[in-house]
């Protein structure tokens, strides 16, 4: 699987890398880990639109063959 990151889903990432590189960090190991198991069963699934918990983060993202785009990244309250 190829992963690809949206422009949207690069800037709502930015958002929190000065703030929480630690937890960044987090996002970005479960993102990894989406190019081997693109449908953990920790996630929310819906047709093409996933939605995976990291840490304090959720990743929201689409799969289309074998290309995960990353959409949205954001902070839970």
């Amino acid at each position: 699987m190829q992963i690809r990151w949206s422009d949207a889903g690069k800037a709502s990432a930015r958002c929190f890398m000065r703030d929480d590189q630690d937890g960044l960090r987090e996002v970005g190991l479960a993102i990894l880990a989406l190019a081997d198991d693109p449908y953990p069963a920790d996630a929310f699934h819906r047709g093409s639109y996933h939605r995976l918990r990291a840490g304090r983060y959720r990743v929201m993202y689409f799969t289309d063959d074998d290309v995960i785009t990353i959409e949205r990244v954001d902070r839970l309250p």
